[in-house]
């Protein structure tokens, strides 16, 4: 959980307008070659709404597991695809290792950093353990994190290249959105270490 007010409100900002345009992007196209593309914007639409609620609220452990399993299937499913490859050749489909690193992002943020790391719970409980320092980050976990963080960052620009077209205008939105998202995420990391 992120404790600077405005950088709550950015990151909500960012994960909303990523979440909003590829929910309302791939609403209302029909296809059998569309069908494939709802289930990376259907899992960029939950990963922004869990990162919007763990922007402002710690979550009760029973939750954090379960959304780490929903993402931990994801990564599963996301990896399957990108070992199958596309086409004649095979070799690895780049959006989908760009899916399965977020969610494997989404399980540590959920699951190692809140552990470890020492998050204090948000609301009420948050002014009465104020006057408690936050434990150093053993150096795995920073390694890790850092590690997650720049992969994320790097993760922006092939899915900003796929979302740029000629001239002024958005060739593919809900790649922009996962760039959006995949910023997002590194900027959380960078600001939980």
């Amino acid at each position: 959980m992120i404790t600077a007010l405005a950088a709550r409100w950015l990151l909500t900002v960012v994960f909303a307008a990523a979440g909003l345009g590829a929910a309302l992007l791939r609403r209302g196209r029909a296809g059998a070659a569309d069908a494939a593309g709802r289930v990376p914007a259907v899992s960029c639409v939950v990963m922004c709404a869990a990162l919007i609620a763990m922007t402002w609220w710690s979550e009760p452990a029973v939750a954090a597991w379960v959304q780490a399993a929903v993402f931990g299937c994801a990564a599963l499913g996301f990896g399957l695809v990108s070992l199958a490859g596309s086409g004649r050749v095979r070799r690895p489909g780049l959006p989908a290792v760009l899916h399965t690193l977020m969610a494997g992002a989404m399980i540590w943020m959920l699951t190692a950093m809140p552990a470890v790391a020492g998050m204090r719970p948000a609301g009420p409980a948050r002014g009465a353990m104020a006057s408690m320092s936050r434990p150093a980050t053993p150096a795995p976990v920073l390694a890790v994190s850092i590690l997650l963080a720049v992969s994320c960052a790097a993760a922006c620009i092939p899915w900003l290249a796929r979302a740029i077209g000629p001239g002024p205008r958005v060739k593919d939105p809900v790649s922009a959105s996962q760039a959006a998202m995949s910023a997002g995420m590194a900027a959380m990391l960078f600001a939980t270490l």
